[in-house]
């Protein structure tokens, strides 16, 4: 599912009330605030913010209905909720239709006026929503996930705190914001990854989480021990979401957020990136000279690369295995591999060889 979530308001247990409305791709936008749908909703922000403006959902396009409508070649993707603009499937829309809460009745009615008369924006009404309802229906949507060779995954709400033991981890996430619940194949691997990294004894005290989208993996690694976790992610909107989840698992003083990787980075003694390949081969060779290395120049540090479907393993396998020296060991879930760098390269019950 790709979806642009501006912010899910939370509901104190009154009703909200939501202005529906249908923007065009080439929305008018007041002089000066730049052009399109996404300047639209930043000067909606900027105008109404102040005004009763709670939170404004873009809406969502599943991998389904963007193949149908061409947006995509294939359904078989990796969720894009952390990906750049180009695989933003919502912006391919020529009709986007946006829900915006308001903390008051007047407050959006006043909004749908203001609106009423802009050109590519259409005022479809306002509706009253039950404020308890519908958290309790969308958090009622995400339970408790059970990660094999990791542990739990819980959402945010539940009760509790983070623990790692050799018995497993549990960890706490906000859904919503950025890509990573622990409920995609390709998170579930890379967690799993860490787990076993953390468990042999291997060194864990800095990490790099490249691709963070939600923060899961850097926060599970960071539960784990790791006392320096930098999280890259190009989606400046889930920062906020991502320093939450830490917060929320009581590693916030741990971990660093960014949107890119400064050019003098690491060394790393663990790094790890569940993105597409194409983004992955681009960063290959700074991504690869970030891991710790031992004063002769051999690894020390090791690589978990997932987001990938079997043809695009190979193909990032050869790669970095150019860069670093050895073939990775590859796990597999359902159709997804992940691929593990370290030296001396092991191999655990399940896991291949890549060659």
């Amino acid at each position: 599912m790709n979806s642009t979530r501006i912010e899910h308001p939370r509901h104190d247990g009154g009703d909200t009330w939501v202005l529906d409305l249908a923007v065009a791709a080439d929305v008018a936008v007041p002089d000066g605030c730049g052009t399109g749908r996404d300047a639209f909703v930043e000067w909606l922000w900027g105008t109404l913010g102040e005004c009763g403006l709670a939170g404004v959902f873009e809406g969502a396009v599943d991998a389904d209905a963007a193949a149908a409508a061409g947006l995509i070649e294939s359904s078989r993707v990796l969720d894009a909720a952390e990906s750049p603009a180009d695989r933003d499937w919502v912006a391919g829309l020529s009709i986007a239709h946006l829900a915006c809460w308001f903390t008051d009745e007047p407050a959006a009615r006043r909004a749908a006026e203001a609106l009423a008369d802009r050109h590519g924006c259409d005022v479809l009404g306002v509706r009253r929503e039950d404020g308890a309802a519908e958290d309790s229906s969308w958090q009622a949507t995400f339970a408790a996930i059970t990660v094999p060779g990791f542990g739990v995954v819980r959402p945010a709400w539940d009760d509790g705190a983070a623990s790692a033991s050799l018995h497993g981890s549990t960890i706490f996430i906000e859904p919503g914001a950025g890509f990573g619940t622990g409920l995609h194949e390709t998170t579930q691997l890379c967690l799993a990854a860490i787990a076993a990294w953390c468990g042999q004894g291997r060194p864990c005290d800095r990490v790099l989480d490249f691709g963070s989208g939600s923060g899961i993996l850097g926060i599970a690694a960071a539960v784990a021990g790791a006392t320096y976790v930098h999280a890259v992610e190009i989606d400046s909107r889930v920062h906020d979401a991502i320093r939450g989840n830490a917060a929320r698992n009581g590693v916030a003083e741990r971990l660093v957020v960014t949107g890119e990787m400064p050019a003098e980075s690491g060394p790393y003694d663990l790094v790890v990136a569940n993105i597409v390949a194409d983004v992955l081969i681009r960063n290959a060779e700074q991504l690869a000279a970030t891991l710790r290395r031992v004063p002769a120049g051999r690894l020390a540090g090791g690589l978990v690369l997932s987001g990938l479907l079997e043809d695009d393993a190979a193909r990032v396998a050869d790669v970095f295995a150019a860069l670093l020296g050895h073939r990775p060991v590859v796990a597999s879930r359902g159709d997804w591999r992940c691929l593990t760098f370290a030296s001396p390269p092991t191999v655990s019950h399940g896991e291949t060889s890549c060659h």
